[in-house]
């Protein structure tokens, strides 16, 4: 892929996936009551309000406001950038790899945005299981960052286990 195809397809990836989150976030500060979870298909899903100041299941929420705004905005800020760089300019990265890149990034700038505008919170909103056995509360988001972290994951070691057989 060349650079100005990169950069239109990471806008379009990432801006889809930002847009997406953005709204169901709205539709969630809207619509859902304030910390109850409402069951729909015989209790599979759960959606309710959450602000979570923590990342994932709340780890860090715990540590004092200035902190958790140096680690949650400014280093994941930091991180963020670094990953658009390397998505833009890595020419061993292939279509797959740059659209699993596009979704952390959609994702990771879209909470990074809820944390800027939002005291330092994220909203969530989605809550997935059966019975007792439940993931946390979580966002769009959050699942664009983990279904593009599992597409780097694979297509990298698709690409290394096919470099392996050429030579």
């Amino acid at each position: 892929m060349t650079t100005k195809q990169r950069i239109y397809w990471v806008s379009l990836i990432a801006g889809a996936g930002l847009c997406l989150d953005q709204l169901s976030k709205w539709f969630a500060g809207y619509y859902l009551n304030g910390w109850q979870m409402t069951s729909y298909w015989f209790d599979l899903v759960r959606l309710g309000y959450r602000e979570n100041s923590g990342v994932f299941l709340s780890l860090g929420s715990e540590l004092p406001p200035p902190l958790r705004s140096v680690l949650f905005i400014g280093v994941i800020g930091l991180l963020l950038v670094a990953i658009l760089m390397y998505t833009l300019k890595g020419a061993e990265l292939n279509r797959n790899q740059v659209t699993g890149l596009s979704l952390v990034l959609s994702g990771g700038v879209s909470n990074l945005i809820d944390r800027v505008l939002n005291n330092g919170a994220v909203i969530d909103f989605l809550n997935l299981g059966l019975g007792e056995l439940r993931t946390g509360v979580f966002n769009i988001a959050d699942v664009a960052i983990l279904c593009g972290a599992v597409m780097v994951i694979l297509f990298t070691s698709h690409n290394q286990h096919v470099a392996t057989q050429k030579t």
